[in-house]
């Protein structure tokens, strides 16, 4: 293809997903789900690209968009909302993960007819909902501090539990056994050790670029820099590097309200935070990012074999009812009616999902499985793509619905419209004249004595004001 074409077609997809923002408000459609219609259609409906035309660059280029997403939601996380939520997220992560294997346990084993750990690994690969997904829409949404919180962080969460017992379960694809302890402790300790590299590497980057590099220009590009070496360096030595992502743009941001910000420069902590210049920056750069990713998603799904697709939708289905009923223990404290539905709905996959579903078919071609072997790890995939497409329409439908009828909702409750409150009747307008006209003319009893009185003494309409009934 052209140059000029391909830089046009760049150019376009910036330019509608503005259209697709700004369009949100009357809308109710989010533009993840619209990009993914121009993805579906650039791929597989009309077949004009495929994956594979990107080679080595897509896996590249999302990556680069999970890191970016993933720090500027811990830039905008607030320690004292963070204190209060991870609580409510830890739980709703790790209740929806259970429920979710369950699910794929059920339909594996008398739908697809896999073994017990084939299944095990579908669950797995789906028991979270995606941080490149819920972030954006949570964005577009702005529901209260706490809500945002809970669900931007149990992306988070479960993006890792995902990740290590995945990658756990895919170890046993060629024995079948499985470990639950060892699962266990890979998942604290990867945490631990996570949440620590990337707290320790933004304190000690904010206080390096405020007492040393005071004068450095381009510290914005830097920082994002900085920020692609630590999830490098953390995934090298076997770590999670999207929680230490995380951690190290709360820790950046958060630097101020510190016990060490207030120890150590306690007379400069207020300006040791990221300004609005940067965080609109990181913002815009995560937009751009976004859109692309979306559309590459799109082109990305596969329509392979029917009745994949069909257990897609049926694994759909009974996700978003089971999520209904699990984020409805998350209590209604300090949450509007709109913040639980929306934590009841915002439960789509995305990036993860698709890339640990692909891993399965890699390593049985990689090491030369029997034919069988590859047939089951097809079907994972073709399975877990269909319910990425599924339960990201699924959520965007329902967002639509629920959201135009919260704004019918608050159309009705509004007490007076915009115009003020309505005129008196036309008698009422009559008496309320004769009374204020009796009392400009009212003259107090103590005032009324014999002879004239000067002129200075006789009360004015202004003076008299305070009489005029309300």
């Amino acid at each position: 293809m052209d140059i000029s074409f391909i830089l046009i077609a760049l150019g376009l997809l910036i330019f509608f997903a503005h259209i697709f923002s700004a369009a949100f408000a009357k809308t109710r459609i989010p533009s993840v789900l619209l990009l993914m219609i121009i993805g579906l259609i650039l791929g597989p409906i009309s077949g004009l690209i495929s994956p594979d035309s990107f080679g080595t660059a897509g896996s590249v280029f999302t990556t680069i968009t999970l890191i970016c997403i993933l720090f500027q939601s811990g830039t905008t996380l607030d320690l004292k909302v963070l204190g209060k939520s991870i609580g409510p997220a830890l739980l709703a992560a790790v209740l929806n993960f259970i429920v979710i294997t369950g699910i794929s346990i059920l339909l594996g084993t008398y739908f697809m007819h896999i073994k017990l750990v084939h299944s095990c690994f579908l669950g797995a690969a789906l028991g979270g909902t995606s941080s490149a997904v819920v972030i954006p829409m949570v964005n577009q949404l702005r529901p209260s501090e706490k809500a945002a919180t809970i669900l931007n962080l149990e992306a988070a969460l479960s993006d890792i539990i995902c990740l290590i017992i995945a990658m756990s379960l895919l170890e046993s694809f060629g024995t079948g056994d499985v470990n639950p302890g060892e699962i266990a402790l890979d998942i604290f300790f990867t945490m631990l050790v996570s949440y620590t590299i990337g707290g320790v590497a933004g304190y000690a980057w904010i206080i390096i670029l405020k007492k040393w590099l005071v004068n450095i220009k381009n510290s914005m590009f830097t920082t994002f820099a900085l920020a692609f070496i630590v999830y490098g360096l953390t995934n090298l030595i076997g770590m999670n590097g999207g929680m230490a992502i995380l951690t190290f743009g709360l820790a950046v941001a958060n630097f101020h309200s510190s016990p060490l910000a207030r120890k150590s420069m306690a007379e400069r902590a207020s300006s040791i935070v990221l300004n609005d210049n940067d965080r609109n920056f990181y913002s815009e750069i995560v937009f751009i990012l976004q859109t692309y990713f979306f559309v590459y998603i799109g082109i990305s799904i596969r329509f392979n074999n029917w009745l994949h697709i069909l257990i897609g939708a049926i694994f759909t289905a009974l996700m978003f009812g089971t999520r209904y009923l699990t984020m409805s223990l998350m209590g209604k404290k300090g949450m509007t009616k709109r913040d639980r539905r929306l934590l009841r709905v915002l439960g789509p996959k995305g990036l993860v999902a698709a890339v640990l579903a692909s891993l399965p078919l890699q390593w049985a071609q990689a090491t030369h499985q029997p034919a069988r072997m590859i047939e089951i790890c097809q079907s994972i995939q073709n399975v877990a793509y269909a319910v990425v497409l599924f339960s990201i329409i699924t959520c965007s439908v329902i967002i639509i619905l629920t959201e135009k009828k919260a704004d019918k909702e608050e159309q009705l409750q509004e007490p007076e419209g915009p115009q003020g409150p309505e005129p008196l009747p036309e008698q009422e307008v009559t008496e309320v004249q004769e009374v204020k006209t009796a009392a400009e003319t009212y003259v107090a009893p103590e005032t009324v004595v014999t002879g004239e009185l000067p002129q200075s003494d006789i009360p004015s309409s202004q003076d008299s004001s305070d009489f005029i009934p309300e």
